[in-house]
């Protein structure tokens, strides 16, 4: 299954990368949810990736990856992190804002074409199974977070919601369980076919963008800027997985549910429009 940009291709290409455009350059890609903030940069990658594989999401993605490095300098929406990693060093800044995020549309094609190959129908159950568990730990960390939220907190959280974060063994469980009973529903669901494989498949990819996105970034941050003061200072000591989950909060797990959501339904409707050649099922009317 090659990708072949023809004038279709060309011509969601470029609406894609309007939406990005638009996205990061007016509020309109930022939705505030209580104390939170939600970007939407991501879901154009997953579309990209779906509709146009590999390449199409990895050109997506270095378009998100160039706007988001250009807001460090103020053009757009304001990156007030981005502005101080620009002054500490410009190069690095650049590469952890763009190879993250091309990086994570390229995959995110190879995600979904890898998904349309699978040809036993319960692998294809399992695998929705494990990103159900994944998305329903996502959601629940959410709203557990959302609750807890302390507008004093350094993290951004109260601090009993912080002690159960940091805890080994009652919040372990506790995602475990979760995990578990996701895990269960997804697959009950897919496979009493509810679903069908492209909704499926299309939200697998809106999901696992998302997720790699805030990973891939992170570590960029970590890697690139750790020891410098302004990184120091942020981390303060703490665990660095600890320190991820707190810095990231409750913004990047709810964009793994929007992107989840949107990317599937979006996906779903240019199948139906033959934007999206795969062997799939199409949704029924």
């Amino acid at each position: 299954m090659k990708t072949k940009f023809d004038t279709r291709s060309l011509v969601l290409l470029g609406l894609l990368t309007a939406v990005v455009f638009v996205f990061s350059f007016t509020p309109i890609g930022s939705i505030p949810v209580g104390p939170l903030v939600i970007t939407l940069n991501v879901i154009p990658v997953a579309v990209g990736a779906i509709a146009l594989g590999p390449v199409g999401g990895l050109i997506m993605g270095s378009v998100f990856g160039l706007f988001s490095f250009l807001q460090c300098f103020g053009i757009g929406i304001t990156s007030s992190m981005g502005a101080i990693l620009a002054d500490i060093d410009p190069f690095l800044a650049f590469v952890q804002r763009f190879v993250p995020r091309a990086l994570d549309g390229f995959l995110a094609g190879c995600i979904f074409r890898s998904i349309s190959k699978v040809k036993s129908l319960k692998a294809y159950y399992i695998i929705t199974g494990i990103i159900s568990a994944l998305f329903g730990l996502a959601l629940f960390l959410s709203l557990m977070l959302l609750i807890s939220y302390d507008k004093k907190g350094k993290y951004s959280m109260s601090e009993e919601m912080y002690a159960l974060m940091s805890s080994k063994g009652l919040i372990a469980y506790i995602c475990l369980f979760v995990s578990i009973l996701c895990f269960v529903i997804g697959y009950m669901i897919i496979s009493s076919k509810k679903l069908t494989q492209i909704q499926a498949a299309c939200s697998i990819t809106g999901f696992c963008t998302a997720l790699m996105n805030t990973i891939f970034f992170m570590t960029a941050l970590v890697v690139l800027f750790g020891n410098t003061e302004y990184m120091k200072e942020k981390i303060d000591g703490r665990n660095i997985l600890v320190f991820v989950i707190t810095f990231v909060g409750i913004n990047a797990l709810f964009e793994m549910v929007v992107s989840t959501v949107i990317t599937g339904a979006v996906g779903s409707a240019l199948h139906r429009s033959k934007l999206i050649k795969t062997s799939l099922q199409s949704p029924k009317k």
